[in-house]
């Protein structure tokens, strides 16, 4: 967490909310700075739920369901969010650990930040 906090100082231009969960999307941490705009925080739960379930980021795992006559929400639930900056905790056997979202800054913003979270722990995001 401490790294994404640290990257979120240096890159956000706006305040963020961080979430972590585990394999299941249950959340296990979370962090926000100051006066992240009110929605940050459950977007970020969200966002770091579907990048788990789906062991995938959000922006590619969302892109799959545009223009199929489904969302992303009917496929897993009104727990997923299809936003960008919701990156997966993958080891290098491929295994997904969890995820992390973040949301407050850009989508580019939101995903280095998350990016940053993972590479910390010594882990991929599957890029």
């Amino acid at each position: 967490m401490n790294a994404m906090l640290e990257a979120a100082k240096r890159i956000a231009k706006r305040p963020v909310a961080i979430a972590i969960a585990d394999h299941r999307g249950e959340l296990v941490h979370f962090a926000r700075q100051d006066e992240p705009l009110a929605f940050c925080g459950d977007v970020s739960i969200r966002k770091a739920f579907t990048a788990a379930v789906a062991r995938e980021s959000t922006a590619s795992f969302s892109a799959k369901y545009k223009g199929v006559g489904r969302t992303l929400e009917d496929a897993i639930g009104s727990k997923a969010s299809s936003g960008q900056g919701g990156v997966p905790i993958l080891t290098k056997e491929g295994v997904c650990l969890g995820g992390i979202g973040v949301s407050g800054d850009s989508n580019d913003g939101d995903i280095a930040i998350g990016r940053a979270g993972v590479e910390a722990m010594g882990y991929s995001w599957g890029g």
